[in-house]
């Protein structure tokens, strides 16, 4: 089964503003070394914008999907599969308790939250998020955490907690 996950206002602003930044930047060398003889630094600058947006796109979320095997986290670079048999409990949380989280590796609003991140009440956490406000935290059998935020958490709790079997 598929579950959807859009983007907030926030990532969508912070994946606008972030392009039109390079865009500038590049705009502006363009201009001024039209004159200079020599592309190469905005070459360069080309590559490291196209790459900075390329990257992130690449393992942005674009989907869950659930079966009787697997949460599979839908990617552009290639998905991420979890056996079911691995994870233990899930539960929709409250955004509120991912306040005051720091990101370790991984992207804070370009085109989605994902990576390791920390806070003191959760501890360490793998996010594979596109918003903040519908959260479902799930807990492995090794006491690992994963987060996502599919846009019907409800849904995705009641369909995880049939396919596994647990209530």
């Amino acid at each position: 089964m598929d579950f959807s996950a859009s983007y907030d206002r926030t990532t969508k602003t912070i994946t606008i503003l972030v392009a039109v930044l390079m865009l500038a930047v590049l705009t502006s060398m363009w201009f001024s070394l039209k004159g200079a003889g020599t592309w190469l630094p905005l070459l360069f600058m080309a590559v490291v914008s196209f790459l900075s947006l390329v990257m992130p796109y690449g393992f942005s979320v674009k989907k869950y999907q659930l079966s009787n095997e697997a949460l599979i986290i839908c990617r552009p670079f290639g998905n991420k599969r979890i056996r079911l048999t691995t994870l233990g409990s899930v539960n929709n949380i409250d955004p509120k308790l991912l306040r005051w989280s720091w990101r370790i590796f991984g992207s804070g609003g370009m085109f989605g939250y994902y990576g390791n991140f920390s806070n003191r009440q959760l501890g360490t956490m793998k996010w594979f998020m596109t918003r903040k406000d519908k959260v479902v935290l799930i807990e492995t059998e090794n006491h690992k955490k994963i987060v996502l935020s599919p846009d019907d958490p409800e849904a995705f709790v009641n369909t995880f907690k049939m396919l596994s079997g647990r209530s």
